[in-house]
């Protein structure tokens, strides 16, 4: 199981600040060590970032009209999400990643979307949401220092070492920009897969992080991927979550709550029962390698 990464080159911010460099191990122990150490900034809102060009965008993807059915729900989404204040230095990482990578860039912005929105309907508009919120926008910034996706080929075993140490990345950088912040647990668990993924840590984390990865899992099966034909459907993706957590690989009332916020988010969540499992809503052509289970072989 993979505990910590060596580093094969620098770790370089957008300013080309050096976070950590080539040859130095990272591991939870070094993120929390460098989130000790962090002196965080004065934060800025999001509403005066270029997140604000893109965030109702979703909202008229036909993939996701069941989440933001209610005109008053996507209100309440955008006020809670660019409510959220963050170090100038990550207003300019957003803006670097909107012009390198749109689909990571997105992939971001639909995770902090369906986030809020599932914890919206747990806790109510708790003050605790904009942080959270910016967590899940910030999840995958990790990705931002793997080499370029390698348009669907399968990937070498060197390859797939490289995605998986991409929570260690992401967490070590917004540590030293954050300090401790859940935008750093996200960073860090969102692949954990109750104890089946990437990387170890010393303790399961947070709920709300659980939330964060299956509302990136959902965000990441229903946009395109290289490796795949097409995105899955809503309810193609819901299958495939209610079967991660059936075999214990994600948390059971995080999916729980996602299939409840898909029917409207009426009644107790704790009488959600799922449905059977249909024909359809997956893509024909599939070549996803499963990160976690190829780790655990190498």
């Amino acid at each position: 199981m993979l505990t910590r990464v060596t580093l094969v080159r620098d770790l370089v911010d957008c300013r080309s600040r050096v976070l950590a460099r080539r040859g130095e191990a990272l591991s939870q122990a070094a993120v929390a060590e460098a989130a000790a150490r962090a002196r965080p900034g004065p934060g800025r809102p999001l509403s005066a970032s270029v997140v604000v060009e893109d965030l109702r965008e979703p909202f008229g993807d036909p993939v996701y009209k069941w989440v933001f059915r209610q005109s008053t729900v996507q209100s309440t989404l955008g006020r809670i999400v660019l409510s959220a204040e963050l170090p100038e230095e990550l207003h300019q990482e957003l803006g670097v990643l909107r012009e390198a990578d749109w689909a990571r860039y997105r992939h971001g912005i639909v995770t902090a979307l369906v986030a809020t929105r599932m914890l919206l309907a747990a806790v109510g508009d708790a003050r605790a949401l904009p942080e959270l919120a910016a967590a899940a926008l910030l999840h995958d910034l990790g990705m931002r220092h793997v080499k370029p996706d390698p348009g669907g080929a399968p990937l070498s075993p060197a390859d797939v070492l490289e995605v998986a140490g991409h929570p260690l990345l992401g967490g070590f950088h917004l540590a030293t920009v954050l300090g401790p912040h859940p935008a750093v647990d996200a960073a860090l668990g969102h692949h954990w897969r109750c104890g089946k993924g990437y990387p170890r840590l010393s303790s399961a984390p947070a709920r709300a992080v659980e939330v964060i990865a299956v509302a990136s899992a959902f965000a990441a099966l229903t946009q395109p991927r290289t490796f795949r034909s097409a995105a899955f459907d809503a309810r193609g993706a819901t299958d495939v979550l209610v079967g991660d957590a059936g075999a214990g690989e994600a948390d059971l009332e995080s999916v729980q709550l996602l299939v409840h916020v898909l029917r409207g988010a009426q009644g107790p969540m704790g009488e959600v029962k799922f449905g059977r499992e249909r024909v359809g809503g997956a893509p024909e052509d599939n070549r996803y390698t499963p990160i976690a289970r190829a780790v655990a072989k190498a």
